[in-house]
């Protein structure tokens, strides 16, 4: 598994669309291009958010839920041919 189970794009998208719906209300009455921007901006980042959880989702579903970390046991064998753990 990587960074947050793999989903740090995710989480880097949720506060970055987070920061920017707080900001909005901020500058509603800086510049009218700014609210275009904002308008445009939020619900583009907060969609970019929820598509990339499901394709996260969906990429654990596919690849089995499994661990990436490998088995750290060490087969042994002996001089009579037995395996030991």
């Amino acid at each position: 598994m990587g960074y947050l189970y793999n989903h740090l794009a995710t989480v880097v998208c949720a506060v970055f669309a987070g920061v920017l719906t707080l900001l909005w209300p901020l500058f509603v009455d800086f510049a009218a291009v700014l609210d275009l921007v904002f308008v445009m901006a939020v619900p583009i980042m907060w969609f970019l958010t929820a598509v990339c959880f499901v394709a996260q989702k969906s990429t654990d579903y596919v690849h089995g839920h499994q661990s990436s970390h490998k088995s750290t046991k060490k087969l042994t064998y002996t001089s009579n041919g037995q395996v030991s753990n």
